[in-house]
C-alpha cells in the first residue's frame, strides 16, 4: 500500500510538471513577436493606409506578460507610426501599454532598457506621439506617476484610456492584447511577471 501511494505520488507530481511546462511553454510561445514583427505593415496599419481617409487618430495597444517585450516590440511600433505618418503626417497617435512591459518605461529601468527610453522619448519630442501606461498595473508594484519619466503619462486605467481614444473616433492598432485569462494571471500572481 505505501509503495503504490508513492508511485501515485510520483505519477501525480509527474504530471503536474508537465502541465506546468506545457503552460510555460505555451507562455513563452505567446511572448514571441516573431511572426508580428517579420511582417513590415501590421495588417490593421494597411488597412488604415489604404482607406484613403485620415483617421480621428491612431492609438496602438501593447498589452503582454513579457517585461522584456518593449525591447523587441519598440522598433516596429515607430515603424509602423512613420508608414501612418507617411500618409497622413497630421495624425494624432498614441501608444498605450497596459500589461507587464510598461515597467520597462519607469525610472529606475531607464538604464536596463535604455534605447527603449530614448525611442519613446523622441517619439513625443519629435513626433508628437502620446505614450500612456496604466495606473492600475502600476499599482501592483506601487508605481505612481513620479516614477515615471515625463515622457510617460500615468493613466488611472489603460483600458478606460484606449476606450476613451475610441471613443474620440481613433483607430486601434492591436501590438499585442492580453485574454481576459491572461488579465486575470497578471493582476492575481503579478510576481510572476513583473521584476
Amino acid at each position: 500500500m505505501k509503495q503504490l501511494l508513492i508511485t501515485f505520488t510520483l505519477i501525480t507530481c509527474s504530471l503536474f510538471l508537465s502541465v506546468g511546462n506545457a503552460a510555460l511553454s505555451s507562455e513563452l510561445q505567446e511572448n514571441t513577436y516573431h511572426d508580428l514583427i517579420n511582417n513590415p505593415t501590421h495588417p490593421q496599419v494597411e488597412q488604415i493606409i489604404q482607406s484613403n481617409t485620415e483617421p480621428e487618430g491612431v492609438v496602438f495597444e501593447i498589452e503582454t506578460l513579457d517585461s522584456q517585450a518593449l525591447e523587441t516590440l519598440t522598433d516596429y511600433v515607430i515603424s509602423q507610426i512613420r508608414l501612418i505618418k507617411r500618409v497622413y503626417p497630421a495624425v494624432d497617435v498614441a501608444v498605450i501599454s497596459h500589461g507587464a512591459e510598461e515597467f520597462a518605461l519607469q525610472k529606475s529601468a531607464s538604464s536596463e532598457f535604455a534605447d527603449v527610453h530614448n525611442m519613446f522619448n523622441n517619439l513625443v519630442s519629435t513626433q508628437g506621439v502620446s505614450i500612456h501606461v496604466c495606473g492600475a498595473v502600476g499599482g501592483l508594484k506601487q508605481l505612481t506617476q513620479e516614477d515615471f519619466p515625463d515622457f510617460v503619462s500615468y493613466s488611472a486605467s489603460g483600458l478606460a484610456q484606449l476606450n476613451d481614444y475610441k471613443a474620440l473616433g481613433y483607430s486601434v492598432v492591436v501590438i499585442k492584447e492580453l485574454n481576459q485569462r491572461q488579465r486575470k494571471q497578471l493582476f492575481e500572481k503579478p510576481e510572476r511577471y513583473i521584476k
